[in-house]
């Protein structure tokens, strides 16, 4: 009960755990990761005014902006139809800051942000950066104000205007912020990118099971949203990348919900594969068809679009939350806490969104979605781990019950064979027992002396059926050891084993399969006339199963050179030998080879624990 306690609290635990570390993460990159809590200097009245000192960091340009002459704070307005009086997306903005400068002249590095339509920004005039560039703009200050405009034009776009802040520093501050993020994202778009290959490659490798699909997937469309900073510096935004953007991260809740639906045991549901399904990847396409488009045509349809999405996030949390509470009331143990997880992670991120709406944006490092989305790749790459090693050990189950079938055919072979020997035995026994009666009887000592120990040959030339109490070793040996009797080597073995050993059948097979097939073939390659033979012993001494064979065998051409195969197909073969230390590691255990000039031993030591009173 104990045991059992422990247990079932450990995913609990877990599940709590992951949720308050993502928390904590949200909480610490909100205070630390910030713009809009990176402190002053602030921006009032048009005008950003700082000094010298101020210049060991960036500074972000976040207050006092003039929109259109009325004073704005970068990221107050996702687009102009919230400016007042404002019923659409679409038209023109003109944002105004004054650079105002104490120190010495220097020359600074603005980074422009995303900006999502036309732009042209002024620098005192003088046009510095235009739509298609990214990247960023030389500042000169020092010498009087500098004037910052930049012109924005949207036509076709629900973002409008300068939605993010830009950031101001020297060029070794920026250039260390430029490196902290693209290290980030390249972490991001790696890890991802390289789970997708590897989920993907065992979806083909384990007959198509349909977790490694979805999770593969999964992690393929979060690597593709998360390439937008790339994107950004070396081509500029597009309408077709932010689709792209947007779809992907839809696609990355579908496949969060696919997966749920596995996990939960749902995926065959005709409402499921009919009606949901299909419903979360319609989304996808819905975005991409508005965004291309329907919103470049009709700017209205903006606020009816992100109400969609807004619901679309809200269904997958709730569908995440179904999924987990099916799973835990199934009693699916881990599957169910990895999916509740994942729940939680997803709600905790909405939340935060809702609750830092504009007041929001990373300095080096990711979105708080972006994180989310990172969270669930690694939580249900978790849960394909676990996936692959219950495929593993339920493999390595099946094939030790093909082992045991297949041995206990060839046992069930032996059994038969040794039936039809002993029925002729019987069928002879009669005629022999007269024969010695009558012989006796006779009083002809000399005959029956000589027909006994005709009978005495006979019986030794029969081949053993019984080797050892444990079944499989019985059946290896017998397989192995009388073929090897009828092609003529001489066979000498002791089995003192019991009848159960906790070794695993397949290791036991691998082990003596390869060694008697190495000395069968080795005495096989003597010339005619040579002496053939093989030793073999087992016993169990001191928790150890202790194998030693001796077989003749041709001597090597160099001494110390490696155990090589003799057949054609080398490719094909001399893998034995590898594979029989790999057993004995397994087992906590040695193996030891040695020839000297016709005589080849093998020595195995493998460990086998007592059973625990």
């Amino acid at each position: 009960m104990k045991k059992l306690h422990k247990n079932s609290l450990l995913p609990v635990v877990f599940t709590l755990s992951v949720l308050a570390a993502f928390s904590v993460l949200l909480a610490l990159t909100y205070r630390f990761d910030n713009k809009y809590t990176a402190g002053p200097p602030y921006g009032e009245g048009g005008v950003f005014a700082f000094t010298e000192a101020d210049l060991d960091r960036p500074l972000f340009l976040i207050d006092g902006w003039l929109l259109n002459g009325r004073e704005v704070f970068i990221g107050q307005y996702s687009n102009f139809s919230h400016l007042s009086g404002g019923t659409s997306p679409f038209g023109e903005g003109n944002y105004r800051l004054t650079l105002r400068y104490s120190g010495a002249p220097t020359t600074l590095l603005l980074e422009i942000p995303p900006v999502f339509t036309e732009y042209i920004l002024y620098v005192d005039g003088a046009a510095a950066a235009e739509t298609g560039g990214g990247g960023t703009a030389v500042v000169s200050v020092g010498e009087g104000d500098t004037v910052l405009e930049l012109h924005t034009v949207n036509r076709s776009h629900y973002y409008s205007g300068l939605t993010y802040p830009p950031a101001l520093g020297t060029a070794a501050v920026m250039d260390r912020l430029f490196s902290v993020r693209t290290l980030v994202y390249a972490a991001l778009c790696a890890a991802a990118l390289t789970l997708a290959l590897f989920s993907l490659v065992l979806w083909v490798s384990r007959a198509r099971d349909a977790l490694f699909r979805q999770f593969g997937l999964l992690c393929l469309a979060f690597a593709v949203h998360c390439a937008h900073p790339f994107v950004w510096k070396l081509w500029g935004y597009s309408r077709l990348w932010y689709a792209v953007e947007d779809a992907s991260w839809l696609l990355v809740l579908a496949q969060a919900a696919a997966l749920a639906a596995l996990c939960a045991g749902l995926e065959q549901k005709s409402w499921y594969r009919r009606l949901l399904r299909p419903a979360t990847l319609l989304l996808c396409l819905f975005c991409t068809v508005s965004v291309l488009f329907i919103i470049p045509n009709a700017g209205n349809f903006v606020n009816f679009y992100g109400a969609v999405i807004d619901c679309y996030k809200l269904a997958v949390w709730a569908w995440l939350a179904l999924c987990a509470g099916l799973g835990l009331a199934r009693r699916a143990g881990w599957t169910a806490f990895f999916v509740l997880a994942a729940c939680g992670v997803l709600g905790v991120s909405l939340a935060a969104g809702i609750g830092d709406s504009n007041a929001y944006e990373p300095i080096c490092g990711a979105w708080q979605n972006e994180y989310a989305g990172f969270a669930l790749v690694l939580l249900f790459g978790a849960l394909m781990v676990r996936r692959n090693g219950l495929l593993l050990r339920q493999n390595a189950e099946l094939q030790s019950v093909k082992l045991q079938n297949r041995f206990a055919a060839e046992s069930a072979a032996q059994m038969r064979a040794s039936i039809t020997q002993v029925r002729g035995l019987k069928h002879e026994l009669r005629h022999h027992v007269e024969t010695l009666g009558a012989l006796h009887a006779a009083g002809d000592d000399e005959r029956l002396g000589a027909y006994l120990a005709r009978l005495s040959g006979e019986t030794e030339a029969l081949p053993p059926l019984y080797y050892a109490e444990n079944f499989l070793v019985n059946a290896l040996l017998a397989g192995r050891l009388g073929p090897a009797r009828e092609r003529g080597i001489r066979v000498e073995c002791a089995a003192a084993v019991p009848e159960r050993l906790p070794i695993a059948d397949s290791d036991l097979c691998i082990l003596l399969t390869n060694l008697l097939d190495n000395a069968v073939e080795a005495c096989e390659r003597l010339p005619p006339g040579a002496d053939r033979f093989i030793s073999l012993s087992l016993e169990v001494k001191r928790e150890l199963l202790l194998i030693t064979c001796v077989n003749s065998a041709p001597p090597r051409p160099e001494a110390g050179a490696p155990f090589a195969t003799a057949k054609a197909d080398s490719e094909s073969h001399g893998l034995g030998i590898p594979a029989m230390r790999r057993v004995a590691e397994r087992c906590d255990g040695a193996l030891e080879l040695r020839q000297e000039g016709g005589v080849f031993t093998l020595r195995a030591a493998l460990r086998v624990p007592q059973p625990s009173e």
